[in-house]
Parts: C-alpha cells; structure tokens; sequence
C-alpha cells in the first residue's frame, strides 16, 4: 500500500511540477508537450496539438514554452527572453533569409491518432537550408520523440528547397498530415435530433426524415433536410456539402471512423445533442426538446420573359440582367467589364446568354406545366414519388425538340467565328446566388461541338433546361420555401477549355487565418475536379497573406498538395502573386457593379473560379459569385 502511495506522489508531484512550468529546454515526457501545448494558429488542420518553440542563438538554448499563455513567438521572447518591445523590429531579425537571426522560431506538432511529430515554421519565414538542418536537429535532440519527428514542407519554397536535395532531415508533404487524420471540422454549431446512420455506398439513395442528425459514410449527391450531419468523407472548402450546410447554417463535421465506433452505434435511433467545435465534436443523449423548423416565408423570384433576343456578353447588359439571363450569366457580363478596366487576367471568349423567355416558352408549348404542376401538388413528405416524378419529367424533356429558330439562332451566332468548336453550356437560373441561397451545384452544365452529330447544340440546351428539376435542385428550392414556378433558367454560352493545364476555386478571404486579410486556393491538374475529387485524389490547397514585411513577398501556406502532380506546386509563384493582387481587386468591382444593378447590398469576398491555359498559361477566370460564409 505505501509502495502504491508512493507512485501516486511521484506521479502527482512529476504532473504538478510539468504543469506549472512556462518553458523547458528539452521535452522528456508526453505530460509536458500536453501541459504546454495549445492550438495552432491556423485552421487548416482538426485535432492536431502544438508548442511553440524558439532557438536563441545568443545564449544557445532552446525553449519549449507554453502556448496557450504566450499566443505568439514574440510574446514569449519580449516577456521571458527580453527582447526590447516592437514586433516590426522582431520580426527583422526572426523571420529574414540571409541576415541575423537572433531566433529560430517554429511550431512542434502533435498527431496524436497515429503518434506522429512534425516541425513546422510560419509560412513568412525565409530561413535557409542550413538553419533549418541546425534547428531541426536542435529539436530532435531535445525531445524525447526525437527519432519519430519529421520537417513539415509547408510551403512552395520549402518544397523547393527540399527537391534541390539541400535539406539533409526527415521531410514529409501535407499528405502525410492528411492521412494521418480522422477528423475535420467544417461548419460549428449545435442541434438535436435522432441519431441515425445511412451506408451510402450499398445504398446511395436516402430519405432521412427532417429531426434526424445523420451519419453518411459517402458525399451525397442531395442533401436532405435534417438537423446535421456527420460524414466520413474530408471536404474541400467549396464542395457541394459545405457550402449546402453553410448556406443552411446546420453542424458539419467528417470523422472518417464514425461508423466503426461502439459509441457513437449504441446512440444510433436515440435522441442525441451534437456539438461542433472547431476542433472535435461531442455527441451525448439528451432530454432536450427537438426544435421544431419554422416555415419559411415564400419567396417569389421574379423572371422577365420579354427578351428574346441573344444577349452578348461582351456589350452593355439590360437593366436587371439577373431577372432575364440568370445569375451566372450577369456575373460573367460583369466579369468582362472589370476585364477591361484590370486587364490582367481574360475571360471565356464568344460569351452569349439565351434569355429565360425560351426556356419559359419550350415548357408551355410542349405542355410541360402540366407535369410541373402535377409534381408541385404532392403531399411535400412524398419525396420517393416526387424523385420518381422528377427523373420522368426530366427524362421527357430530353427527348423533346428545340424551337429551331432558337437553334438556327444559337448556332449562327457561334458560327460567326472560326476560332473554336467546342462550347460550355452552363445553367443560369435566378434560383442560386440569392442573399441567404447559394445554389452551389443543383444544376447541369453540358459541352456541345459545332457540327457533331452527338455533341449537338439541341442537346447541350435541353440537357440543361431539364436539370432545373433535378432533385437536389428542387428539395432545396422546398426547404427554402422558393415559389418554382417563380423561376426559370437561362443558359451561359462560351468557349470551352480543352488546353487547360490547371484549374481552381479561390475565396478571396483567409479561412484558416481569419484575423489577416488574404486568399484561399484550391487548384486541381488539368481538368480534374477541385469541388468533387475522385475518392483519394487530393489538390493542392493554400492560403496565402501578405503580412511578411520581408521584401514584400508573399506568405503561401500549403493545407495539402496534389496526388495528381507529383508533390510540385501546380501554381508558380507568379501565379499565385497574380491571384493575390487582383483578387481585392475584382472584389471590389464586382460588388459596385453589384450595387449599380441592385444585386447585392454589401460587400461580401468572392468564390472565383479559374484557369490557367495554353502554353502561355495565360488566366482566365470564367465565374465570380458570393461567398457566403
């Protein structure tokens, strides 16, 4: 017994004295990296823990210290190490390639699910091969884990350094992090529901009811209304899901083990409160009440089919344009507008919009509105009959015939030029980048080929009339309460891409950072999806700020690199520059241009999707919608 009192002393006495410390020059037990440890700055990974940690080169020692009650390295270095006060003055002598340096600053990172340790330094830090072997190995011999850590290549210069072969340590890509984690945190919040769970990929089709939170081990092509979800699945920032749960302001959270935990099973068909934090999640029985959804008011959009002629994007847009050609379409005519005043980037050529007014006319003259009208009076829980209905509604469309006057019109139109062949039809309704609904993904974009037999332009305009009755397109339009017969869909028109050599979505804000101004990027290989990657696939994701005070270069922090591009940046520097400076830029435009024609009422950042083409890799940016976070 006094043996066992004993240890518990030592014990109790070893945690106490771990705890009280502020610093360490060497980490010799888990319980003090634990005790010191805190959340890293950024946002771009889940479940990961971090300390701090500095090298001073006058005195020769290096600090562990604790990071939640010194946020910053140079809170740490001006209180405990003395340096005189001035962050202006201390980032000149902690973060510069080739002067002084006083300090060795990074990040020590935890992983815990697979015991993982990697060092990591700020994105703005331009420290040279040589000092970062000498602080790598300065940290390695003083932490119990030596052996296991690794140098984390964050960014586009360290990735280059590393393929240059001057860096002598251990190195690993975002990749390595990536598959490491179980978890991400996408939307935060809290509800109460029924706990069920739905295998996707034996059945992909679903119909959970409205109280349920669920647990889905696939992306679902619809989303239902439910109160939240959890998904085993990773997100990319601008996949469909999250901006569908953004838009609907429910919790999102992936935990790529949900379904094989015992504790999360016993829950399943109880009612249950779920928790989204920005680091973990709590699922727990409950005794609270299920709230109940609230009607929604009825929104009555408004369409004007009296246009009936093509509208050329690259002229003066009508009043209103929204209300006639749908939200895509203005966009891409405003687009061309700020092109002209920025002109440094291009946007797809031979851009046409056809009115809503042919759509509108095609469902009434082919008795269509019958359907639709069938359709819109089933009981609203019917949503197996509705689906049915739906699939049998778009499926007629298809097989109907296009006014020919519309296609001469089209095809004439296109022919005027000999340049391309290969043209984007793309769905512009004014049922999607409304304030409160994004429509992020609900409609269908086809290709058609000038003069092919099967790629036709009948084809492509039908094709993309008929996805306005998608399913996940009309459940939404429902759980937003959207009058449908209040909507119609026009059709963007331009050039397609068959040379593209990348293409990406940026948000013209810093998501993982929100406290600086920047970017985030998500860029793909060729033609590869960036919103919907193949299981496995991953891009390269980046953010990217300006606070590197150090020859005005910019600061790109890599969340993940491609697995279609063997571990290169798929974006030079000097892309990822251009971005950067024109991204504010066309913010702005886009948001005057916005508040002439009465779009939108304040300034929000912007979901900009781009390209880079050709062997000149010449920019072009083909959409700009809200983002709405």
């Amino acid at each position: 017994m006094m043996k066992k009192l004993l240890i518990l002393f030592y014990f109790l006495t070893s945690v106490f004295f771990f705890a009280q410390k502020d610093f360490v020059h060497s980490i010799t037990q888990k319980q003090q990296f634990i005790n010191l440890a805190g959340k890293p700055l950024t946002d771009k990974f889940t479940n990961i823990k971090s300390v701090k940690v500095v090298y001073d080169h006058p005195s020769k020692k290096i600090y562990f210290f604790n990071s939640v009650k010194y946020k910053y390295h140079h809170n740490f270095c001006e209180e405990v190490l003395g340096f005189p006060a001035g962050l202006e003055s201390f980032n000149d002598v902690s973060y510069n390639g080739t002067g002084y340096r006083r300090y060795l600053l990074g990040n020590l990172n935890y992983i815990e699910k697979s015991d993982d340790w990697v060092l990591e330094l700020a994105a703005s830090d331009q420290m040279n091969a040589q000092l970062i072997q000498f602080f790598f190995n300065e940290v390695k011999k003083n932490v119990f884990f030596g052996s296991k850590v690794k140098f984390y290549l964050s960014t586009p210069r360290l990735i280059a350094l590393n393929q240059k072969q001057t860096l002598k340590i251990p190195t690993v890509y975002s990749d390595f992090i990536f598959q490491n984690l179980t978890e991400q945190s996408v939307e935060k919040g809290s509800a109460i529901g029924i706990l069920k769970k739905y295998d996707l990929k034996s059945n992909p089709k679903f119909y959970p009811n409205e109280n349920e939170i669920i647990i889905i081990n696939s992306t679902p092509e619809i989303i239902p209304n439910v109160k939240a979800i959890i998904v085993t699945e990773f997100q990319t920032p601008l996949s469909h899901l999250v901006l569908l749960a953004k838009n609907r302001n429910i919790p999102l959270y992936v935990d790529t083990e949900a379904f094989e935990k015992s504790k999360i099973n016993n829950l399943i068909d109880k009612k249950v409160e779920l928790v989204v934090n920005d680091d973990n999640y709590k699922l727990n029985l409950t005794t609270k009440p299920i709230k109940i959804t609230k009607a929604k008011p009825r929104i009555t959009l408004t369409k004007n089919l009296e246009v009936k002629e093509l509208i050329d994007l690259n002229k003066t847009l009508p009043q209103s344009p929204q209300n006639i050609i749908g939200s895509k379409a203005t966009n891409l005519g405003l687009l061309k507008i700020v092109e002209k005043e920025l002109k440094n980037f291009k946007t797809p050529e031979y851009a046409y919009a056809i009115p809503f007014y042919y759509y509108d006319e095609h469902i009434k003259n082919n008795h269509f509105d019958k359907e639709i009208s069938e359709i819109l009076a089933l009981p609203k829980d019917s949503i197996r009959l509705i689906d049915e209905k739906l699939k049998a509604l778009r499926k007629t469309i298809k097989k109907s015939k296009v006014d020919p006057e519309l296609i001469n019109l089209v095809t004439n139109t296109l022919n005027q030029q000999s340049e391309f062949k290969n043209f984007k039809f793309r769905s512009s309704t004014n049922a999607e980048d409304l304030a409160g609904f994004n429509g992020a993904g609900l409609y269908d974009s086809k290709s058609a080929k000038l003069g092919d037999s099967l790629k036709t332009v009948e084809k492509a305009i039908l094709d993309v009339w008929a996805s306005f009755w998608n399913e996940r397109a009309y459940h939404e339009r429902e759980i937003f309460n959207i009058d449908h017969l209040s909507c119609a869909m026009g059709i963007l028109v331009h050039r397609s891409f068959p040379d593209e050599l990348a293409n990406g979505v940026l948000i013209t804000k810093n998501i993982y950072r929100k406290e600086y101004k920047g970017i985030t990027v998500n860029v793909q290989k060729g033609e590869e999806s960036v919103v919907k990657p193949e299981i496995g696939v991953t891009c390269d994701e980046f953010y990217v700020h300006n606070f590197n005070y150090l020859d005005n270069k910019l600061s790109v922090d890599y969340r993940s690199t491609s697995s279609l591009n063997d571990k290169k940046p798929i974006l030079k520097t000097s892309e990822i520059e251009t971005l950067f400076k024109i991204s504010p830029k066309i913010e702005s435009r886009m948001y005057s241009l916005w508040k002439k024609y009465k779009i939108a009422d304040k300034q929000m950042p912007l979901d900009i999707e781009f390209k880079i083409v050709g062997a000149n890799r010449t920019l072009y940016i083909k959409q700009a919608r809200a983002y709405m976070d």
